[in-house]
């Protein structure tokens, strides 16, 4: 530990103070200490410690309503702390834990043990502060990719359709646009990971008869690659009250998945049927459809994609009640089964 770390000690007797000091002053740690909890919190509110030492029973508020008020400051939550008191009993000790607490520590003091258990929490929380770093680089990093992704995918489909106009079709430019596409796809799932939370909703009526057309036509060159043909059948033809890019979401995943999974020269079925929407493919058993929703999850046989299609297809579908079913053995079929508040009307 590299860093000189702060320790707050709360503590309503004055010779449990000097003790505890006592045995901290000699080490790296800059210490504070207290009688008064509420004058703990407000000062840490402007200089926040690193690990707090807090006694549990103390008039007027005791050390559980104290941590608290710590965890409910979203500044001061992640502060760990270790609680201390002279209360050995195994209730009060899963309390200590329930609330928040990080460690206990019974009196009378034993300095080893205290300096062992600080040295740990503290070890603790420089590794959590050195992964919240990488997460937040790696969500910089993430952002960074997406945001260089799309000009050369535009690019690539761009002059590809020009190319195709002045030389006419070729089976080169077909695997093209459909790597493309699928890059395309990829970049609209990391590009809704990364935004979600701020991206603001635009619910609308979406005809899913035409809406679904329009994704066939998006995936056709992909499906043309393993000379997959996508069928679309029509039973009950009707409207969903929801967000255009969130129901794209849904779409395209499913009808990827379908296609990476199925065998070569068979047909993926897109079926509307009593107000609800089934994808059926032929091609590769799912094991587990238990699993399927969880992030990075893929299946052995085809290590192929990041894994994260279809959670973000199970979240969505979560936000709006959309209930799943998922069948696999010789077909594998994903039907999503819409709520009565988001159908519009049956035509």
């Amino acid at each position: 530990m590299n860093k000189k770390y702060t320790i707050l000690i709360i503590d309503d007797k004055s010779e449990n103070l000097h003790y505890l000091n006592n045995i901290l002053k000699d080490y790296d740690y800059n210490i504070r200490a207290t009688t008064d909890p509420s004058f703990a919190l407000t000062s840490s509110q402007s200089y926040p410690p690193d690990l707090i030492l807090l006694d549990i029973k103390m008039p007027n508020i005791d050390g559980f309503e104290v941590c608290n008020h710590f965890k409910n400051d979203k500044n001061l939550k992640d502060i760990p702390i270790i609680f201390i008191s002279a209360i050995d009993d195994i209730e009060i000790k899963v309390k200590a834990f329930e609330q928040g607490g990080v460690d206990y520590i019974t009196k009378p003091f034993k300095k080893e043990e205290v300096l062992a258990r600080i040295k740990t929490q503290l070890k603790i929380f420089e590794n959590n502060q050195m992964i919240l770093s990488l997460v937040e680089q790696q969500d910089f990093f993430l952002k960074k990719i997406i945001h260089e992704m799309n000009t050369p995918l535009s690019v690539i489909s761009l002059n590809v359709d020009n190319l195709e106009r002045e030389l006419g079709p070729k089976e080169q430019f077909e695997a093209i646009k459909a790597s493309s596409k699928s890059l395309s796809s990829i970049y609209n799932d990391l590009y809704y990971l990364t935004k979600k939370e701020n991206i603001k909703k635009h619910i609308k009526v979406i005809n899913l008869v035409n809406f679904l057309s329009s994704r066939i036509i998006f995936f056709d060159e992909i499906a043309k690659t393993k000379n997959i043909i996508i069928d679309l059948e029509i039973d009950t033809e009707f409207e969903i009250l929801i967000d255009e890019y969130e129901l794209e979401r849904i779409i395209d995943n499913t009808i990827s998945n379908a296609i990476k999974y199925s065998y070569e020269n068979t047909t993926v079925t897109i079926l509307l049927k009593d107000f609800s929407l089934e994808i059926i493919n032929e091609g590769v058993m799912i094991k587990d459809t238990s699993l399927i929703f969880e992030k990075y999850y893929q299946e052995k046989v085809k290590n192929i994609g990041l894994g994260l299609g279809l959670n973000i297809v199970k979240s969505i579908c979560a936000n709006y009640d959309i209930k799943v079913e998922i069948t696999s053995n010789e077909f594998t079929t994903f039907k999503y089964i819409f709520p009565q508040n988001i159908i519009i009307k049956e035509s």
